[in-house]
């Protein structure tokens, strides 16, 4: 079995649920509908396995989007036809709170991130040179 070599955040220096919160929140301000294994495959698609610094799963993607649903960033509805016997699907789509919240708060968390990876440079290069 070929190891992968992986770079690992540490889950107390970056909050994934805030990460993932926001990049959903970020694609559903595109205004479109999706549901939740598409945006994991698109999410997969944009970055390769061995790029991500942690797991996703489709677990992941829908505790994220049950948990902007209660906050009332995102809404849900159900798509298919049974007549038809076609699969039951469940949409989502984002709310006006939803991008007030994203535009509101994107900004200052994209400069924690900057801030730190600024702080982790800062220790790499005390420690290797």
């Amino acid at each position: 079995m070929e190891k992968r070599n992986r770079l690992i955040a540490p889950r107390n220096v970056v909050n994934t649920k805030m990460l993932y919160s926001f990049y959903i929140l970020k694609e559903l301000a595109k205004g479109k509908a999706i549901f939740g294994n598409k945006v994991l495959e698109e999410f997969k698609n944009r970055f390769s396995d061995s790029a991500l610094p942690f797991p996703v799963s489709s677990s992941t993607i829908y505790e994220t989007l049950y948990s902007l649903e209660e906050k009332g960033y995102v809404k849900s509805s159900w798509t298919g036809d049974e007549f038809l016997n076609k699969r039951s699907k469940k949409i989502y789509s984002i709310t006006d709170a939803g991008v007030e919240y994203y535009k509101n708060h994107i900004a200052d968390y994209v400069d924690n991130l900057r801030k730190t990876k600024s702080t982790l440079d800062v220790m790499i290069e005390m420690l290797t040179k």
